[in-house]
């Protein structure tokens, strides 16, 4: 059996098992994140989630789009670590600033202020309305928000209409469900931008979650130079003399481990030899 972490699907009210980020999902994503291509960062993204997700009746693609990002930060806090370091630029007088911040933190903060779904029923029709988080990374129109439509005798199956369908069912609310709607979505927008992605202690404002900024942030999370990851690579390949494809298949995280074991212990094997050189030097005969 393969090792897997667990990881709550929020909206869902439920852990779910995925097996790891490996050193070959995380080349792809830095390789993303320095392209700037932030379309194809995410559909890579939502791949490896379905591709790590061990559940065959999750379909990630239609789940809120915050739960997708709170899947992220939870597995990057396993498999890479839970500590980020930021750089933040500051007003026209201020110097950039260095900030860390934990993904632990992050995740509380998510569940602090993640709401549940919201249903506005119209009097006049008879329908109910159901919205959640929007299910889109780039539109943010009304039909995203609505998980579900139901009539006085039935449900209506979202997945066999397209925005058109909905958008003419939503024309046929009355004036004060479609504001409803509104001040739903508000409040569930609004939560989000309560969720504290990095504490500024030296400022009088904190850097938030929204909507247009999650690739943006993502690329923070996951964005270590494609240089540094080679570098590492080599290391391992050329001079510990493992196998790429086993180096591909283990987690940032442990490889970080393993190579701070390796500084460490041919750090303490130059040290032994140069103490032995010292001492062979003292004990040379006819000198003292």
């Amino acid at each position: 059996m393969n090792w897997t972490v667990t990881a709550p699907i929020i909206s869902h009210q439920k852990n779910y098992r995925f097996e790891p980020i490996t050193n070959k999902h995380h080349e792809s994503i830095i390789k993303y994140c320095m392209g700037k291509d932030d379309s194809g960062l995410i559909l890579y993204l939502q791949q490896m989630l379905q591709e790590l997700c061990t559940d065959d009746s999750i379909i990630i693609e239609n789940l809120p789009v915050i739960d997708q990002v709170f899947l992220l930060v939870r597995l990057r806090s396993i498999c890479i670590g839970t500590r980020v370091e930021l750089i933040v630029d500051g007003d026209e007088e201020d110097k950039k600033s260095t900030y860390k911040t934990s993904l632990v933190d992050i995740q509380k903060n998510i569940n602090q202020h993640y709401l549940d779904p919201i249903t506005v029923t119209d009097d006049s029709t008879g329908v109910d309305i159901t919205l959640h988080y929007s299910s889109s990374w780039t539109d943010t129109s009304t039909s995203t928000y609505i998980t579900s439509i139901r009539t006085e005798t039935t449900g209506i199956d979202l997945s066999q209409l397209d925005e058109s369908k909905i958008d003419r069912i939503l024309d046929q609310l009355s004036t004060k469900a479609i504001s409803k709607i509104q001040k739903a979505i508000k409040s569930l927008d609004g939560s989000i931008e309560q969720m504290v992605f990095v504490k500024l202690p030296d400022k009088d404002y904190d850097i938030t979650l929204s909507h247009d900024q999650y690739t943006h942030l993502l690329r923070v999370l996951y964005s270590d130079t494609l240089s540094n990851f080679v570098e590492l690579m080599y290391v391992f390949v050329k001079i510990i003399n493992m196998q790429l494809s086993d180096v591909m298949r283990l987690t940032p995280s442990d490889t970080q481990m393993y190579y701070q074991m390796f500084v460490k212990e041919t750090n303490e094997r130059e040290k032994a030899q140069r103490d032995s050189n010292a001492n062979s030097g003292r004990n040379v005969p006819g000198f003292s």
